[in-house]
């Protein structure tokens, strides 16, 4: 198999767009070469690092989700280091001053919720602000290209779980998505998407031969990827989502459930659609019930097509009629906006008692016909 190479890889690409410039680099722990060798190495032999600008979970990835990131000076790195995911989400035109130029290199899985793309967002708009260019590292999806799925976000859910008009997962790699959004909204930006060599679209990252470096705490696997399309609206409620497990975004629970009970119910629902079922019983030692006995189902996929949100649109229903006196969607997140509900926000719909969510697992999981003729054009693979 020809190997494939990362962005960060393709210095051919990119040594001349740097050489000698002062560079503020946008990255985190996944930053790294398929040898897993640091970026801030491979560009220090061609610029200046001048500042280091990291996301949700800070730069090493320590921070656990939604918690505030404080800047700091980095002493082994010898560099200041500032946190995109506290008091501010951009760079300031401040922290900007003496940067030639911006790079962005984060590894992203495709899926509108997760923060690192509004991170990219952010920094694009003041590098246009400011005038300075903007690369892009490409890296791949790491479930390969995958169907978009879900209905296209509207403003009125804008939030940073969600400030694009994408679908819950989009298929974009994430220098495909700076493309789409250049020519949407950044038209002034000077953008440069250092692509991927013998990327292919139909295997996984670990089937593409590149090392799987978990994005996030909470996303170990890549079976924690395909599920969490669908699991992360779980987080708008009061059932554990398996953070504080070693089973995140695999597995829910509560110690109001009895495992067997929903688990017997869920079956009955998902049959033969790639998940097999499992009662659990576990004790998160952070986020929700942590401490605490919680009963649940782990889920298990056989076909690694297996379409997450209907099953995260079920597993709402199943959690509703089973235990309607318990279970509660209707958390807030002072973090994320208090206009709506925070799963308002993770699914992009208004979301009470009456909702049908069985309903809903049946239509809104297939993504807008639009978008998929649409962004068909900026695929660079």
């Amino acid at each position: 198999m020809v190997k494939t190479k990362l962005g960060i890889e393709r210095v051919e690409l990119y040594k001349e767009l740097i050489f000698g410039k002062n560079v503020g680099l946008i990255t985190n722990y996944t930053g790294v070469t398929s040898s897993f060798e640091e970026n801030y190495k491979v560009f220090s032999d061609y610029c200046n690092i001048r500042k280091i600008f990291s996301p949700e979970h800070g730069l090493h990835g320590v921070a656990e989700a939604g918690e505030n990131v404080e800047s700091y000076y980095d002493n082994v790195l010898k560099i200041d280091v500032v946190s995109l995911y506290g008091t501010h989400n951009s760079p300031t035109v401040l922290e900007l001053k003496g940067i030639d130029i911006l790079i962005f290199d984060i590894q992203d899985i495709g899926i509108r919720y997760y923060t690192y793309i509004y991170t990219m967002l952010e920094s694009m708009r003041v590098a246009e602000t400011v005038g300075i260019p903007f690369i892009v590292m490409d890296r791949p999806l790491p479930l390969g290209r995958q169907e978009p799925i879900g209905e296209v976000l509207t403003n009125e859910y804008f939030s940073f779980v969600g400030m694009l008009e994408l679908p819950n997962s989009y298929g974009l790699t994430i220098g495909e998505l700076a493309n789409w959004i250049q020519k949407k909204q950044l038209t002034r930006l000077k953008l440069r998407v250092i692509p991927l060599e013998n990327w292919d679209n139909n295997l996984n990252i670990l089937e593409n031969e590149l090392p799987w470096v978990s994005p996030s705490p909470n996303l170990p696997s890549l079976d924690s990827v395909r599920l969490y399309t669908g699991l992360c609206l779980i987080e708008g409620t009061n059932v554990s989502e398996g953070r504080g497990t070693v089973y995140p975004f695999q597995q829910i629970g509560a110690p109001w459930i009895d495992c067997h009970q929903l688990m017997e119910r869920l079956r009955g629902k998902i049959s033969g659609d790639g998940i097999m079922i499992q009662p659990v019983w576990f004790i998160p030692n952070t986020s929700k019930y942590a401490g605490e006995v919680c009963q649940g189902v782990r889920f298990h996929i056989t076909d690694r097509e297996v379409n997450s949100l209907y099953l995260g649109y079920i597993l709402l229903d199943a959690l509703r009629s089973l235990y309607p006196k318990d279970f509660k969607c209707d958390l807030v997140s002072t973090n994320i906006g208090v206009e709506h509900k925070f799963i308002e926000y993770l699914a992009g719909i208004k979301i009470d008692k009456y909702t049908d969510f069985e309903l809903l697992a049946n239509k809104i999981t297939k993504a807008n016909t639009m978008f998929k003729e649409e962004v068909k054009k900026y695929f660079l693979y």
